[in-house]
């Protein structure tokens, strides 16, 4: 629809295409994202292709896997050795938000408390500032999630794999760490 006037019965617009039958899911799927503005298209050639040279230089040569750079993780904290939980739905592909909660038992420096943690995937490591893939990324603005289906904002290689926090797999991840009292006070 261009318009629809006051007073007016019918409203003016032009045809662009055919999305198929009322009433059935992949049309009316379409009809709502064509109608939202919402980009579900293909990721660009470019942004693609940037990535995958980005990601051919971190390849494990012995089994041509994609592994986290040993000056990264010399850089970072290492949370490996702690029990974090994801806290998306088990039918999620992309886990990109988990939590870990440890108990600290007392020292002569501190009482009994807890430190807790909020982990988040860190995609900055392998989307850069103004690349291709981070203007498609700021243009399809966030992951939209339907009852049927999943749009990711970042190609599934990161949002699916390199970027999800899967159990047993080395990722990064940006942390937020806290320590609280026993009574939920923060210290």
């Amino acid at each position: 629809l261009s318009k629809w006037e006051e007073g007016f019965r019918f409203p003016k617009g032009r045809y662009i295409g055919h999305l198929g039958e009322a009433g059935e899911i992949g049309p009316e799927t379409e009809a709502l994202l064509v109608e939202n503005n919402c980009d579900h298209g293909e990721f660009p050639d470019d942004a693609i292709n940037e990535l995958n040279d980005f990601l051919a230089m971190d390849v494990n040569r012995s089994d041509g896997e994609w592994k986290i750079p040993e000056e990264e993780i010399k850089s970072r904290r290492d949370m490996r050795n702690v029990r974090i939980c994801s806290i998306d739905p088990a039918t999620a592909k992309d886990l990109d938000d988990a939590v870990h909660i440890t108990k600290i038992p007392a020292s002569k420096f501190a009482s009994e408390h807890y430190e807790i943690g909020v982990h988040i995937a860190d995609v900055s490591y392998f989307v850069r500032p103004d690349t291709a893939l981070d203007k498609e990324a700021k243009r399809r603005a966030t992951t939209v999630y339907l009852v049927q289906q999943v749009i990711p904002m970042l190609p599934p290689i990161l949002s699916e794999q390199l970027c999800s926090l899967n159990p047993g797999v080395d990722r990064l991840a940006f942390s937020c760490i806290w320590k609280m009292t026993l009574n939920g006070d923060l210290m």
